[in-house]
């Protein structure tokens, strides 16, 4: 974590908004009509205003998890569904956060830099624990 993070995922994030013009000018709007309210100070009331800009940046951190890969162990047996296959219980687990933010199964269209799937109306349709860019967990 600590500041690369944040700025590897600021680079991308501005990345995508100059490929996607209309994207960036629905979120200027956005972010110029919340700083009109405050007189121009970024407060945090504005920003918690800014949905738009939360939406964009949870499709940034799907598109480039900061995190590509997870490491779990599993805490007892597993076994695999349609398969033999059993975990035992103390196997170490990778886990690709890439592959499930990427996997069209979840995210139709996945190479498509689409800040709507994180809208109100549509993130309910995103299954639980695929949007994984930090891991899982309290923080």
């Amino acid at each position: 974590a600590g500041y690369e993070t944040s700025s590897t995922t600021m680079t991308f994030a501005l990345f995508e908004l100059a490929q996607h013009q209309e994207i960036q000018e629905k979120l200027r709007r956005e972010i110029n009509s919340c700083l009109v309210k405050t007189e121009g100070k970024l407060t945090y009331e504005s920003l918690s205003e800014m949905h738009y800009l939360d939406h964009v940046i949870n499709e940034t951190l799907r598109k480039y998890p900061p995190v590509p890969t997870l490491t779990r162990k599993c805490t007892q047996d597993y076994q695999l569904r349609d398969t033999n296959i059993t975990l035992k219980k103390g196997t170490a687990v990778i886990v690709s956060v890439m592959g499930l933010h990427y996997d069209p199964e979840y995210y139709p269209n996945p190479e498509q830099f689409d800040p709507e799937r994180f809208s109100e109306e549509r993130k309910s349709k995103i299954h639980p624990y695929t949007h994984l860019p930090f891991g899982e967990g309290p923080r």
